[in-house]
């Protein structure tokens, strides 16, 4: 697939008009790239860590469950990267829902308040969550790859739910980055209450 096929797909038709100017080589998309892949081996380290029998476990009623944070920081890198790359726009939340750029999640969990997996087997939910997550970095990695640094400062005037208006698809990218390190910590701290010794930070951060 030549440049300008890749740019209609993403929605960035006007963008092949200066696409002499675009350099060839991306190092703000390599790097990205590299951070995002870096992220991924950690918040599945982070996940694998607990136990599947407590993988629902959360310090009180009023608390997302360990899983949920999981399944809340997938949902919100795929929903970015859909609004970064899909052609068309959602104005708000309601509309923005029903795109098809949705990875299909395990359950229909509620991802902001307090819910609980289907009832299966512990391995299989653990499973299933970790494979939801997985399939959510490779989504953001693979968009990331698509675009070239010229392209990231573009798409703030996208229209947009009223949350993410004015984002750059750079904005999107860096704070689905930092929405994922949030929830990713809450759940480290998960593993400390239940006595489990966290994955280390460098281990999973050197370049």
């Amino acid at each position: 697939m030549n440049r300008r096929s890749i740019l209609g797909l993403l929605g960035l038709a006007p963008l092949a008009l200066i696409s002499s100017k675009v350099p060839t080589d991306n190092p703000l998309t390599a790097n990205l790239i590299r951070r995002w892949k870096r992220s991924k081996e950690y918040t599945l380290a982070v996940l694998e860590a607990m136990p599947a029998e407590a993988l629902e476990y959360s310090p009180t009623e009023q608390q997302m469950s360990f899983a949920q944070h999981f399944l809340h920081l997938g949902f919100t890198n795929n929903m970015f990267l859909g609004i970064l790359l899909d052609k068309n726009t959602y104005p708000d939340f309601e509309a923005m829902m029903e795109a098809d750029f949705f990875l299909d999640r395990p359950d229909p969990v509620n991802l902001m308040q307090p819910d609980r997996l289907e009832k299966r087997e512990a391995t299989v939910n653990k499973a299933l969550v970790a494979k939801y997550v997985a399939d959510t970095f490779d989504y953001v990695i693979s968009g990331i790859g698509a675009l070239t640094d010229e392209m990231l400062a573009g798409g703030g005037e996208r229209e947009k739910p009223w949350f993410l208006e004015g984002h750059s698809r750079l904005d999107l990218i860096l704070r689905g980055e930092g929405h994922t390190t949030h929830h990713r910590a809450q759940a480290i701290v998960y593993l400390r209450l239940k006595g489990i010794q966290p994955p280390g930070y460098s281990k999973y951060n050197t370049l």
